[in-house]
């Protein structure tokens, strides 16, 4: 309190239910005449009255869409343009948008929902109507939003139904990764009867149920990645209220946030969701039913942990402790014969797991996530789970030996250069079935050239056996003369989609890459960029982002041709000076965001803009992040003034961005 009093601040609360909320929080932010304002959110009116002390002034109501806005918003989603109705749905249409009644979420939910339609028949689009309620327009309620989203739910395949009430095994407003999320769909066999008869890989259905669901609307995405592929989503909280309630109706899933509420549950829970928080007393589980639990799933900045010697049938197991420091002994687990999936995240702290860990015969997921220096140690037996998948570990660990049995894997990230046998870098070339290799290296062992030279050597070996590779990441920080070694890879891992070399320092782009016709995002580190080089990427017809280190200084300007490049969108480049890069007419003809790193110190004798920035026909940003340490204010100053000219004279006049970071400095071979 004493702190806030000579502050001034700015806050925003979202999403207040009641007036009781308000009062504890308005508790702590004292009125000290500093100009300091809290914006707060609430569907409830008599709850934002309270939050204004009843003022009305300080009300903002939102309003709903207009009749234009809702009927763009619909046809876009439905329709892929304003424009492109059919007659013989006009009417249906208009109808359908006036029992909206102005509400975005309602619009994009039923228009999700009839763009899923195989068919656009008249019928199909009544019938929805009538399902709506003909006075919803005049009174748009919480309930009545939840009839419209509850058609959503209607409409699903059965499969996705399940798929869909799984959601709320989430709190509210957490970013739910798409790979967590499919691989724990997969763990409980809700995909299991689709893909045995097609006999398709099983992520890949999984996947596509995910997509699905974000095709209609039942997910919002958070973070995509280049391809516009969605890697994780929010459910609104609206869709969350509709699925929990759903999850009650038919005891899918039971959400509590109070021990206390755990122990009177009934014995037929089925999978358990806890949001603890605050200090937890001696409460404990004592005899409370809970052997029958399928999924548990603890979140929360409470360091408790639920004994897991009560939960006999597990298949998931989720426990996420964000921000406290925490010691947990997970060797009581070992009991847990059906477990599948194991994610534990413990921002601080120690994770001890059970030394006889290959007793979970079932794991198919072990992802353990921790900040740098926390104590996490791999059981040594756990290179004898066939069926484990998908193997994920902090930096900074060492692998048990023998890992070159372990031919399910298709996931093994946090593979550390430094902390790993020889042996185990000679075994991952045993791994055949890995489709996503992250390596990494910690600077907690120092190597000379020599030991550097033979591990990189035999870690290419290693890669050349690894022919179902999709994503490839290496951040090793070796010196050049070792990296190189992955400049001569005799065989290049083809079905690569995704391949990021920042971190290595290779001397020139290797050859092997053109080969990678299916890659679409690379990320490469190279001390010298010549047009060969370039040559070599431009062939890439697939490749839609482009980063490019170039840790030394360049003999001669890179030029990017008129040919090639057809697929880019992205083009992220970090050098030493900018005068260097040169575009021709009809370079990159796609490219929409052009990013540039380098640093003012040197600029008076060096600097200079982009050649032939212009051509870039379809440029809409160019964002350029200079690295101010060192350098002499008016070598900062120079070099934003001749960018921003240079931008400026574009034909499109794209955005933008050109910041200077006076405590930043790009790293190059100097």
């Amino acid at each position: 309190m004493q702190f806030w009093k000579t502050k001034r601040y700015f806050i925003v609360i979202d999403d207040i239910w009641d007036a009781t909320t308000w009062s504890i929080i308005g508790c702590a932010l004292p009125e000290n005449m500093n100009g300091s304002r809290v914006i707060t959110t609430t569907r409830i009116v008599t709850v934002a009255t309270a939050c204004c002390s009843n003022s009305y002034d300080y009300l903002y109501k939102m309003k709903l869409l207009s009749d234009e806005e809702s009927r763009k918003l619909f046809f876009r989603r439905v329709f892929g343009s304003e424009d492109g109705c059919p007659t013989y749905l006009e009417d249906v249409s208009a109808e359908i948008l006036t029992r909206c009644g102005g509400l975005p979420l309602a619009i994009i939910s039923i228009s999700s929902l009839l763009a899923s339609q195989p068919k656009m028949l008249k019928g199909q689009w009544e019938d929805i109507l009538n399902s709506l309620g003909s006075n919803f327009e005049v009174h748009p309620t919480l309930d009545g939003m939840r009839k419209i989203l509850n058609l959503s739910y209607t409409n699903l395949p059965h499969y996705l139904k399940t798929c869909m009430l799984y959601l709320g095994i989430y709190p509210e407003d957490y970013t739910i990764n798409k790979n967590d999320l499919v691989r724990q769909w997969l763990a409980q066999g809700f995909c299991r009867g689709q893909w045995l008869s097609h006999v398709r890989d099983p992520e890949a259905v999984a996947e596509g149920y995910f997509n699905e669901l974000v095709n209609r609307s039942i997910v919002q995405p958070v973070d995509t990645d280049h391809n516009d592929e969605v890697l994780s989503c929010k459910v609104h909280d609206m869709m969350l209220d509709l699925i929990m309630h759903k999850c009650r109706e038919e005891n899918f899933i039971t959400a509590v946030d109070d021990l206390q509420a755990v122990i009177g549950l009934q014995s037929n829970v089925r999978r358990l969701s806890l949001c603890l928080d605050g200090v937890i007393d001696g409460t404990t589980l004592g005899a409370t039913q809970l052997s029958q639990v399928r999924a548990l799933a603890r979140f929360g900045i409470s360091t408790y942990t639920p004994p897991l010697s009560e939960f006999k049938h597990l298949r998931i197991l989720t426990l996420e402790f964000p921000t406290r420091l925490v010691t947990l002994d997970l060797t009581g687990m070992c009991h847990l014969f059906l477990l599948r999936y194991l994610k534990v995240v413990a921002a601080y702290g120690e994770i001890v797991l059970p030394r006889k860990i290959r007793r979970l015969e079932q794991l198919e997921t072990l992802e353990l996530r921790t900040y740098e220096y926390s104590v996490v140690q791999v059981p040594s037996d756990i290179v004898h789970l066939r069926q484990l998948l998908h193997l994920i570990v902090p930096i900074g660990i060492s692998l048990p030996s023998r890992i070159g049995s372990m031919k399910s894997l298709r996931t093994l990230r946090g593979f550390d250069l430094g902390m790993n046998s020889v042996e185990n870098i000679r075994d991952l070339g045993g791994l055949t079935n890995l489709k996503d290799l992250e390596i990494c290296r910690v600077y907690r062992k120092q190597l000379d050239e020599t030991e550097a030279a033979k591990l990189m050597n035999i870690l290419r070996f290693s890669l050349e056996k690894l022919c179902n590779l999709r994503y490839l990441c290496m951040e090793s920080y070796l010196p050049s003369a070792c990296s190189d070694a992955l400049g001569s890879l005799s065989a290049s891992p083809r079905l690569l989609r995704r391949l990021h070399l920042r971190g290595c320092m290779l001397s020139r782009v290797p050859e092997w890459i053109h080969e990678l016709h299916n890659l679409y995002d690379l990320a490469l580190g190279v001390k010298e960029l010549l047009d060969d080089g370039v040559g070599i990427i431009a062939q890439l017809h697939s490749l839609i982002h482009l980063h490019l280190y170039i840790f030394g200084t360049p003999k001669e300007r890179v030029t990017i041709c008129g040919t090639g490049f057809l697929a880019l969108k992205h083009f992220q480049v970090t050098c030493r000076w900018t005068s260097y890069l040169a575009f021709e007419a009809g370079a990159m003809p796609k490219l929409q965001r052009l990013e540039v790193g380098f640093n003012a110190r040197g600029w008076e004798q060096h600097g200079a803009a982009f050649v032939g920035i212009e051509h870039l026909s379809g440029l809409k940003e160019v964002s350029v992040r200079i690295g101010g340490y060192g350098a002499e204010e008016s070598s900062a100053r120079a070099a934003q003034s001749v960018l921003r000219d240079a931008i400026g004279i574009h034909p499109s006049c794209p955005r933008a961005n050109i910041k200077c970071d006076e405590n930043m400095s790009f790293t190059f071979d100097d």
